[in-house]
């Protein structure tokens, strides 16, 4: 039986499906310039953040996703590569910036972060301040811009590795799986580079999915899809997909570094 004064925040997935976790304490919720913002305490996930009605991490898991985009990327990128460029998009809670800097920051010249949504990275920095803890490093440049406007504008093969952290391709983030978009990222990466990005539920977003790798197809020589977990997501597996004139290591990632 249902407790009826408890307080649940349930996301509805497409179709019959939904996710709810219970709500200890809101600490925030305001909407930004472009998407909703709330920010709860669970006792069993610590603290949540949902953006526009989706979970999007929690303290619990939010080492799963941003290991499994770096350390895919970074395994993809010759070992004796240094002075690397990286490119992050979106990525406003900061976690992917902590894990490239505390992981690999000896081989890092410089990471170029461009987040759209200002509010982001300002809840972020107060609620969770493990995670965007790197956002003051001297070898980030974070820019607060359009992904898409940015990378029009960038200077040709100049990104080792760009990784796309970005929502759900809806909305203002819709471009973010399209052939220009693909087309764009090959422009500015070097030729050995590596894109990685996130491709959605396997099971519950295949359609998202195939759509990511029909498109990656047409502009790159080569792609891998790769699973990892993600506890607050649809179906608690989740996609990512990484493309480049060759993968390098297309071994999925151990299921037991993420536990």
């Amino acid at each position: 039986m249902q407790d009826t004064q408890t307080k649940w925040f349930q996301e509805i997935h497409k179709g019959n499906r939904a996710f709810a976790l219970t709500v200890k304490e809101t600490l925030y919720h305001q909407k930004s310039q472009y998407q909703d913002i709330l920010i709860f305490e669970n006792e069993d996930f610590g603290t949540v953040m949902v953006l526009d009605g989706c979970y999007m991490l929690s303290d619990l898991d939010e080492h799963m996703y941003h290991k499994s985009l770096t350390s895919y990327g970074m395994q993809n990128i010759e070992s004796a590569n240094k002075d690397l460029n990286i490119l992050v998009i979106g990525a406003g809670d900061g976690g992917i910036v902590r894990d490239l800097f505390k992981n690999w920051d000896a081989r890092i010249q410089k990471v170029t972060m461009v987040e759209i949504d200002a509010d982001v990275i300002e809840v972020s920095k107060k609620f969770f301040p493990n995670i965007s803890c790197e956002f003051s490093n001297s070898k980030l440049d974070l820019r607060v811009e359009d992904a898409l406007a940015y990378i029009k504008n960038a200077p040709e093969q100049h990104f080792d590795l760009i990784l796309c952290d970005s929502t759900d391709p809806e909305g203002f983030a819709a471009g973010l799986i399209e052939t220009e978009f693909y087309e764009d990222i090959k422009r500015v990466m070097k030729t050995d580079g590596i894109f990685c990005a996130q491709s959605g539920s396997p099971i519950f977003m295949k359609e998202e999915l195939e759509k990511t790798q029909k498109n990656l197809a047409k502009v790159f020589k080569d792609q891998q899809t790769y699973f990892a977990p993600m506890l607050v997501y649809p179906g608690t597996i989740w996609s990512y997909t990484a493309a480049g004139n060759k993968i390098l290591d297309r071994n999925n990632l151990d299921l037991k570094e993420f536990v």
